[in-house]
């Protein structure tokens, strides 16, 4: 989600839109807090721009960390130092390329994965066929794991109705 963290790059006298999240980087045996930012043309800062592709480079050798070892050394640049002490996290490396897939696809005002799974919802529900529910639920899977809670916007139901309707009756969601 981007809210109201906006911020842009210029390339080529352009102005490419942006966004930032946190994330970790390793280096040099120690973990760094800081700013990942998402452009709209598909480059990603991670300590230098990099594409997609790269990016998922930098999470399988974990430049980018989505996992820290107890013990391990951290630092947010001139504000703390700390030691990881049972350290737990709620991204892997595929959950976090998804949900930059998706912000990128919102940054150029293209449906992201919730709003495909909301749109074949709305197929399923003007013509209920087991055809049309496995299309929904698809796309449901799709929606990156840690984003699931939260396609209908309602973080108190944990989008159960959504969950019953794609997995049909009888099924377990």
């Amino acid at each position: 989600m981007i809210g109201n963290r906006i911020t842009y790059r210029t390339a080529d006298g352009l102005r490419i839109p942006g966004t930032w999240r946190h994330v970790f980087i390793r280096n040099g045996g120690h973990y760094f807090l800081t700013d990942l930012f998402i452009f709209a043309d598909g480059l990603i800062d991670c300590w230098g721009l990099v594409t997609v592709v790269e990016f998922e480079e930098k999470l399988r050798t974990g430049w980018v960390a989505t996992s820290f070892p107890e013990g391990g050394e951290a630092s947010a640049h001139e504000l703390a130092d700390w030691k990881f002490c049972e350290p737990k996290s709620w991204l892997a490396p595929e959950l976090l390329v998804a949900e930059v897939r998706d912000t990128i696809d919102q940054l150029n005002g293209r449906s992201d994965s919730t709003g495909r799974c909301l749109a074949a919802v709305d197929v399923f529900l003007a013509d209920r066929t087991e055809e049309n529910r496995a299309a929904a639920r698809a796309a449901f899977l799709n929606i990156p794991e840690s984003q699931r809670r939260y396609a209908l916007g309602d973080m108190d139901s944990k989008d159960r109705p959504l969950r019953v309707l794609v997995a049909g009756p009888g099924a377990q969601t």
